[in-house]
C-alpha cells in the first residue's frame, strides 16, 4: 500500500511540474517587444503595413505601448494562446483581445462584428 501512494505522489508531482512548466513557457514567449506588421478593418480584404507601433510586454502583466509618438501603460493577461491587452492613457482604457501562437501576435480593438474594428499583426522583435 505504502509502494502505491508513493507512486500516486510521485505521478501527481509530475503532472503538477509539467502543469507549471507550460504555464512559464507560454508566459516567456510573451515577454519582450512586438512590432506591427500589418493591420486592417476587419470589414476590408487589403491589408497595410504603414503602421509602426511597439508593444513591450514585462513581467507581472505590465507593460508599455508605443505608438503615434505616444507612450501608453498597458496591462496584459495569457490564458493558453488567448490573450487580453489594456491600454490605459489619462484615464482612458483601450481593450484588445486575440492570440499569441509561435511569436506572433494577433489582435482586435473592439467587437469583430464592427466594420470599424481593426486587426493587427504583430511579430516578435
Amino acid at each position: 500500500m505504502k509502494k502505491f501512494f508513493a507512486l500516486l505522489l510521485a505521478v501527481l508531482t509530475a503532472a503538477s511540474v509539467f502543469a507549471l512548466v507550460g504555464c512559464a513557457g507560454k508566459k516567456a514567449e510573451a515577454l519582450g517587444t512586438f512590432v506591427t506588421e500589418k493591420h486592417k478593418y476587419v470589414s476590408e480584404e487589403e491589408w497595410v503595413d504603414d503602421t509602426h507601433w511597439e508593444l513591450d510586454l514585462a513581467a507581472e502583466g505590465k507593460g508599455t505601448s508605443k505608438r503615434d509618438g505616444n507612450e501608453y501603460d498597458v496591462t496584459w493577461e495569457l490564458d493558453g494562446e488567448n490573450i487580453t491587452i489594456k491600454e490605459t492613457f489619462a484615464g482612458l482604457t483601450n481593450e484588445f483581445t486575440g492570440t499569441l501562437k509561435d511569436g506572433v501576435l494577433d489582435i482586435f480593438n473592439g467587437d469583430l462584428e464592427s466594420p470599424l474594428t481593426c486587426e493587427y499583426v504583430f511579430n516578435k522583435k
